[in-house]
């Protein structure tokens, strides 16, 4: 410890002590007349007033004091008679106090436990439990259902799409055979040309080509010709195949559509997701309302007991058994009792020095003080005895 640090302790020591010496001075009541005019009237009548007031101040507090008193002293009154019961007697009173401490153990326990749903939750289970059963069947075949109708969905999505792709590859086809049958027919038109110069610049005889020419541009002609109506015809029946496919992803669309407008109804319905989170909701409802149900009767119990136990106690003459359903362990467990009867007795202590305060310092030294007025101011007497008959009728026990 520095220098300086000795002199900060004693400042501080210095300040506490003023400070403990300035709370013992407020206790004390002290009375001076040498600054007041007892001839003035207004103060010698404010003065007289004062004294009068902390009377009634000290009348009402001893009032509360002494109520008070009296209750912390029938319960150590109390103590005495249980304590001095006979043994049979005494384990009865003792067997009720342990069921009412098993009673509030059994409602701690519960109060500790982890909650398995919130109140809304249990409410909202409570008042569709009868429903639940058969929700989670229908939540849970709909569930089913509503992946089948995806599954039909997919499938149906995908068979159109083979037909779309068939469809396009069959205009390919078509359009390259019609260009084919235009290339056919310029060849046909560019050989008759030929032939026909040949014919005329040389002399040749090409009827042998043109038959050729015309017999060859005859069967392409034919053969493309055949093709075209063949795909055509299957353009038709994959039109009519897509048409049928969309008729029917309509009909599944409206399944699916229903499936989920109801799955989501009952979701919101019982605030879950699934039909399984329904299940698992509805055991930890069954689980809560059995917890709730032992928890009722725990208490309804604790009632019971706190009844018998009061009346096991008033039929011993106890005076005030009530107050022992509040501390039962202290009927049961010695160092409890010891430690209750140690607080009262130290606020009997209390009291009793409040009490004393308020009768001998008060209300002893105001009225010294008055009759004094009356001994050193005879004039004033009257006056004086006046005001303490109206005190008086305004506060009949001060």
């Amino acid at each position: 410890m520095g220098f300086f640090d000795f002199f900060k302790k004693k400042d501080t020591y210095r300040i506490e002590r003023h400070q403990q010496n300035e709370l013992e001075n407020w206790n004390d009541i002290v009375y001076t007349r040498k600054n007041i005019d007892m001839d003035d009237p207004e103060q010698r009548h404010e003065y007289i007033e004062n004294c009068l007031q902390q009377m009634a101040e000290a009348s009402r507090e001893m009032d509360n004091l002494q109520f008070e008193y009296r209750v912390v002293t029938s319960h150590l009154r109390d103590m005495e008679e249980i304590d001095a019961l006979p043994p049979e007697q005494r384990a009865e009173v003792n067997q009720c106090a342990q069921r009412i401490l098993d009673s509030e153990e059994q409602q701690k326990t519960f109060n500790r436990r982890k909650s398995r749903m919130t109140d809304q939750e249990f409410e909202k289970m409570e008042r569709l439990h009868n429903q639940v059963k058969k929700s989670a069947e229908t939540l849970k075949e709909t569930e089913e259902h509503q992946k089948k109708v995806k599954n039909d969905l997919r499938r149906l999505d995908g068979e159109r799409q083979a037909y779309d792709f068939r469809r396009a590859e069959i205009e390919v086809s078509l359009d390259n055979m019609q260009r084919l049958m235009l290339v056919v027919a310029v060849a046909l038109g560019v050989i008759t040309v030929a032939l026909a110069i040949l014919s005329l610049a040389l002399k040749l005889n090409v009827i042998y080509g043109y038959m050729v020419a015309i017999t060859v541009a005859a069967l392409a002609f034919l053969f493309l010709n055949q093709k075209i109506h063949e795909a055509r015809r299957e353009k038709k029946v994959i039109l009519n195949s897509i048409a049928r496919l969309i008729q029917l992803q309509n009909t599944v669309k409206i399944r699916y559509v229903n499936n989920r407008n109801l799955i989501d109804y009952e979701c919101l319905k019982y605030g879950i997701s699934s039909s399984k989170e329904l299940l698992q909701m509805y055991n930890k409802y069954l689980m809560e309302k059995n917890e709730r149900e032992r928890y009722a009767i725990a208490e309804k119990q604790l009632d019971t007991n706190q009844k018998a136990l009061v009346f096991a106690l008033r039929k011993y003459r106890i005076k005030d058994p009530e107050i022992w359903i509040h501390q039962a362990i202290a009927l049961i467990n010695h160092n409890e009792e010891v430690e209750i009867r140690h607080e009262l007795v130290q606020q009997r202590q209390s009291l009793r020095k409040q009490m004393d305060y308020n009768r001998d310092v008060v209300a002893g030294n105001a009225k010294n003080e008055i009759e004094e007025l009356v001994r050193q101011y005879p004039v004033y007497r009257q006056e004086i005895l006046d005001m303490v008959d109206r005190f008086e009728q305004r506060y009949p026990g001060a």
